[in-house]
């Protein structure tokens, strides 16, 4: 299947899976009307702007994600602890978690 992409006044023919061509579509069209709101003269530059901002978001993006990632892990933790404590009838201090130790092999 081909999908057929208009950027910057040119159109350029992208082969793709049935599945995949409304989205590349919908992407181009995302990526044509952030070329034209970018306010540069050539479109050399349009392109570089746009790359680059899109680079920006991706990271943003995947260091928020990383962070979040760590955050469900750190809860995961509380709520391992608090089953554990539960279970035995223990109260563990915070700053002695048991599933924290037995990752570390402290335990």
């Amino acid at each position: 299947m081909t999908a057929t992409v208009r950027i910057l006044g040119e159109d350029f023919r992208l082969e793709c899976s049935a599945g995949d061509r409304r989205r590349i579509e919908d992407l181009a069209k995302a990526l044509a009307a952030r070329l034209g709101e970018s306010g540069e003269t050539t479109e050399l530059r349009k392109l570089i702007l746009a790359a680059l901002s899109l680079m920006d978001e991706s990271q943003t993006t995947g260091a928020a994600l990383a962070r979040a990632r760590g955050e469900i892990e750190r809860l995961n933790d509380m709520v391992a602890e608090a089953r554990i404590e539960a279970a035995e009838g223990v109260c563990v201090p915070q700053d002695q978690g048991r599933v924290k130790a037995l990752r570390t092999g402290t335990a």
